[in-house]
């Protein structure tokens, strides 16, 4: 979906009227003025499904979504495994700390904002709310997650609700993130 500058300014006074107004229990015009304002329509969808459109979502909300999955599963996963296990991968993988290898890096501001608004917006919304999803990584990190997720992607629909993923899986999407040239 996409609005024309004329109907975005539409969709803008008429939120300034809903505030005016002091209407309460019905949409949100701060959550609309942001998704008109950022190109982020999707989220008035997930927000209101009474206004779907059965679009699919922008490939940029599905990585960023998957990318946030991801590391909750990480530190799922890794929280449920024996202190033998934990022990036994901070040997396997280089550099590992649950610290900073299980939690969500962020997105780069200056080469990532996009997927930054989306994350802006997904924590708006109350989605994604066990870590803080709105970080700036300072340094690219599309390429390190695309890597992560060519591992995880497959495994997830292999998820125990009680432990997460494979001990492999875990393993095998934390050595994805180190570039190759550096294994």
């Amino acid at each position: 979906m996409k609005y024309t500058q004329a109907e975005k300014l539409q969709i803008l006074l008429l939120c300034d009227i809903h505030e005016a107004l002091g209407i309460e229990h019905s949409y949100d015009p701060e959550l609309i003025r942001e998704a008109v304002t950022t190109d982020n329509l999707w989220s008035l969808e997930w927000e209101y499904s009474n206004l779907s459109t059965q679009e699919d979502n922008p490939a940029e909300v599905k990585h960023v979504c998957d990318v946030l999955d991801m590391y909750n599963m990480l530190k799922f996963t890794y929280d449920h495994l024996s202190s033998n296990d934990q022990t036994k991968l901070a040997e396997e993988v280089p550099h590992f700390s649950p610290e900073h290898s299980l939690t969500f890096p962020g997105f780069d501001g200056n080469n990532e904002g996009r997927l930054m608004g989306v994350a802006r917006i997904l924590n708006r919304m109350g989605r994604f709310n066990t870590q803080e999803i709105t970080k700036n990584s300072h340094h690219p990190t599309y390429e390190t997650s695309e890597r992560m997720l060519g591992v995880y992607l497959p495994e997830r629909s292999n998820f125990h609700h009680q432990r997460g993923i494979t001990y492999e899986a875990l393993k095998d999407t934390l050595l994805a993130r180190i570039h190759p040239s550096n294994r």
